[in-house]
């Protein structure tokens, strides 16, 4: 870029400082206003730099998001009620569907009466969720387990005993879906 151009580009800009007298320049404010002009390499330079950012942002979340699963896994290995109560106290409780939806299908491989308690019978949790994918593949879930004595045990109970109609409505779906598997 041409020194001419370099004056032009920033002749265009106008610094306003309002009222600046002596005793009121502490206070000023500066107010950067920018005329029309023409787009320049260092427009596009920036524009370059913002996509940097964009691209670098994305692949520091889908880093994290893999970090976040394999906890999330490695909890369900875990048998302690120790894994279980994190599983449900920061996964279950996120506020991105994804890891509410790895971490129901973590605590339903676990098999346990405990960790299928939670995503059966409380509300906004597993099959109750307002996510519709985090509640269809809680479900799935469960429809793909071995052993499904337990899930049914915890399905009747939150029919027979919840006192939140969806929840026992959600259950009966759930627990008759599993009948025909």
């Amino acid at each position: 870029m041409n020194n001419d151009k370099k004056e032009n580009t920033f002749s265009k800009w106008n610094f306003s400082f309002g009222n600046t007298s002596k005793s009121e320049m502490s206070g000023a404010t500066a107010v950067l206003e920018r005329d029309t002009f023409e787009s320049s390499s260092m427009d596009s330079t920036v524009n370059a730099d913002m996509q940097n950012k964009n691209d670098f942002s994305k692949n520091s979340s889908d880093k994290n998001m893999k970090h976040i699963a394999n906890i999330i896994n490695g909890l369900a290995l875990h048998e302690d009620m120790e894994s279980i109560e994190v599983l449900n106290e920061i996964g279950t409780n996120s506020s991105v569907d994804s890891i509410r939806e790895m971490t129901a299908r973590a605590l339903v491989r676990k098999n346990m009466a405990e960790s299928l308690h939670i995503v059966i019978m409380h509300e906004g949790k597993g099959i109750n969720d307002l996510s519709t994918s985090v509640a269809m593949s809680t479900i799935n879930e469960l429809l793909s387990l071995q052993n499904k004595e337990i899930a049914m045990q915890v399905l009747e109970e939150a029919v027979a005993n919840s006192e939140i109609e969806m929840i026992r409505d959600n259950a009966r779906s759930v627990k008759a879906l599993m009948a025909l598997c």
